[in-house]
């Protein structure tokens, strides 16, 4: 089902505290995603900021009133401004999707693909986790929980979703999409990497909801960057375990990234295309 909480005034205020009134610096990198596209979404989940960040591309994109969280059931009585497709089983998912490609309105549909927001105490589990699998051990990331990301592309393949997106957070978002009144033929997805670095504490230290709402400027301390990836849907993998495997070298792909960015910042060799977007 979806519990919508949200509206564009709420969400437009939140960018509006972030970039303009806290004067949060984001910068942006990667591939130029167009405008009204709808896509599948992951992301790495650090902190409630999280949620500024991808909004902070979403808006530039016409895409804010649109965005949708794929999040568990408990999370559908939380009031904090967003929409939830919330779901318990498989048979909960496939009726959300068959109302999405009913509709095909647009939509940005979010995964946090590591089912968690990151701390110390969660990477060190995930490591000795991965250690046990044979998985790639990451430094600045959970392993990366597939089988929701996988179910979203097995429903919405041959529907208006046609791409993916990422972004690294850094923070790491996933989009899928594709002008709706044009073509229904090739689906997206958007890989973005959101990075946070503070001044004195170093990478991923974002701030929290408070200094977010008490700190005037936040940068400096903060600094922000989100790195954009797209993906067609048609050019993904079709098994599903091929499919996880593909989103875990994704993860190791952001995690070196990340890693880069410790020492290089928006200077990381890694990094394309570097650039500011003014909105406010």
């Amino acid at each position: 089902m979806f519990h919508a909480t949200d509206t564009v005034l709420e969400k437009t205020s939140m960018e509006y505290q972030y970039a303009w009134s806290s004067k949060g610096h984001i910068t942006f990198s990667g591939d130029k995603i167009p405008s009204d596209e709808s896509a599948i979404v992951i992301s790495n989940h650090q902190s409630f900021s999280d949620f500024y960040m991808l909004h902070s591309v979403a808006i530039r994109r016409n895409m804010l009133p649109h965005v949708k969280y794929f999040a568990k059931d408990s999370l559908k009585y939380a009031r904090i401004c967003f929409s939830f497709m919330v779901h318990n089983d498989e048979s909960q998912l496939k009726k959300i999707f068959k109302t999405i490609k009913a509709y095909a309105a647009p939509i940005w549909i979010v995964n946090f693909v590591e089912g968690t927001r990151l701390t110390s105490k969660k990477l060190l589990e995930g490591q000795r986790f991965a250690k046990e699998r044979g998985l790639p051990i990451l430094r600045n990331l959970l392993v990366p929980r597939t089988k929701g990301f996988v179910a979203c592309i097995r429903h919405l393949r041959n529907a208006h979703v046609q791409y993916v997106y990422g972004t690294r957070h850094y923070f790491y978002i996933i989009l899928n999409s594709e002008n709706l009144e044009i073509t229904y033929n090739h689906y997206l997805y958007l890989d973005f990497t959101i990075a946070y670095r503070h001044i004195t504490q170093g990478l991923q230290f974002p701030p929290n909801l408070l200094q977010v709402h008490s700190y005037s400027p936040l940068s400096p301390p903060w600094t922000f960057h989100v790195h954009i990836r797209r993906y067609a849907i048609k050019d993904l993998p079709q098994e599903d375990e091929k499919l996880s495997e593909w989103v875990r070298q994704i993860f190791v792909e952001k995690d070196a990234l990340l890693e880069d960015m410790k020492t290089r910042w928006t200077q990381s060799e890694k990094l394309e295309g570097v650039r500011e977007e003014r909105y406010f």
